[in-house]
């Protein structure tokens, strides 16, 4: 039996071995394998099956959409929402769609992740959980301010943990996560005569429009009109507010006057020495109970549990920024979690309904290199 020998082989212009020409083939043999496997895991299969959670009948099994209603001329949008899609939960949707929608300020890109249902033998979509993010705008961090009237002055928000490296602040119930890299702090403090002055301008211009200021009574009347516009928005927040209204209602019966709220403003900054009224204003609700004070001032001696009051710094952010990013606030809302602000509280679910577009939503929150692209594109 001849002795095998390495014979060369011709395979165009070049010159091979038996032996190099089968690690040629295992080479391609291991690509064509991996292209199956891709295949199979990536060739999604489609059916109108549906799945009944509750009383709903969704379509988990049906291809989804991915809508870009992003104005062109919305840089920043365009240019977040392009990272996203390389998230195969956004650019490969199955029993949801995925909408993108800008109103073309290059201030705001909202994402939403709708499933579809199977209403009276129509395909729907229903609102599902989202994922928004705020260019270059401090106050989104904030809520809404302590009060009507007296400009951008906030409570300030608590650092609660960390995302990718940025604060996650938490305010009014909800949690946002603000990825800047600025040296300029994005917060400056209010002074105590700064937020008392704010109040007594906005009482005497309710005086002018009105013809008379208002009392503590009309006040807890306003404070009602925005409890009920809070509760359509945002339960938990509306209850909270919904506590400190019942105590402040307490404490106006405990305090039996007869003051307008002008006066009784004037009366606590007179009460303030210089020093004093440098000083950074705390706002607590009990401050009226404890101290007297209407406007909800803490003197220095009982701030330990009252709120900070700060104000947006937009010297940290360049009025002149065009399309440059300097600052991204992101906001999530998921649908079935104790915590629907909070993605880092979420345990997969990995079932239909609703849960589905919550999963899909949770990958992009783990996402790490989507998120690393996004960071990259801040200033």
């Amino acid at each position: 039996m001849p002795m095998c020998c390495c014979l060369p082989i011709n395979i165009g212009s070049e010159s091979l071995t038996s032996e190099n020409l089968s690690t040629i083939m295992r080479k391609y043999l291991f690509i064509l394998l991996f292209a199956v496997s891709n295949i199979a895991v990536f060739g999604q299969q489609y059916s109108r099956k549906t799945v009944t959670v509750g009383e709903d009948a969704f379509l988990p099994y049906i291809k989804g959409k991915v809508v870009n209603r992003i104005p062109k001329n919305d840089v920043n949008s365009q240019k977040i929402f392009i990272i996203l899609q390389s998230q195969p939960s956004v650019n490969m949707p199955q029993g949801y769609e995925v909408e993108a929608y800008s109103d073309g300020t290059n201030g705001i890109l909202d994402m939403y992740f709708m499933p579809y249902l199977l209403d009276e033998g129509e395909t729907v979509r229903k609102a599902g959980g989202s994922v928004s993010f705020y260019f270059n705008n401090i106050a989104s961090i904030l809520g809404q301010p302590l009060q009507s009237g007296i400009g951008e002055i906030y409570t300030a928000p608590m650092k609660i943990g960390d995302f990718i490296g940025y604060p996650i602040y938490e305010n009014e119930g909800r949690e946002t996560t603000a990825i800047y890299k600025g040296n300029e702090p994005l917060f400056l403090p209010v002074s105590q005569e700064e937020y008392l002055t704010a109040l007594i301008k906005a009482e005497e211009k309710k005086q002018k429009n009105n013809g008379s200021t208002t009392s503590a009574s009309e006040n807890l009347k306003e404070m009602e009109k925005a409890y009920q516009e809070l509760l359509k928005t945002d339960k938990t927040a509306a209850e909270e507010f919904r506590k400190e209204m019942e105590s402040y209602r307490k404490d106006l019966a405990q305090a039996n006057t007869t003051d307008d709220l002008t006066t009784s403003y004037k009366r606590e900054l007179a009460r303030l020495s210089p020093t004093e009224r440098k000083k950074q204003a705390f706002y607590a609700t009990y401050a009226m109970e404890k101290y007297g004070n209407f406007s909800g001032l803490i003197p220095e001696r009982g701030t330990g549990n009252a709120q900070p009051l700060i104000k947006p710094n937009y010297k940290a952010i360049s009025k002149n920024t065009n399309n440059n990013i300097r600052l991204i606030v992101v906001k999530w809302k998921l649908c079935y979690n104790k915590h629907p602000y909070s993605p880092r509280y979420y345990q997969p679910q990995n079932k239909f309904g609703y849960a589905l577009t919550d999963d899909k939503i949770y990958e992009l929150y783990q996402n790490q290199t989507v998120w690393k692209r996004i960071i990259q594109e801040v200033e």
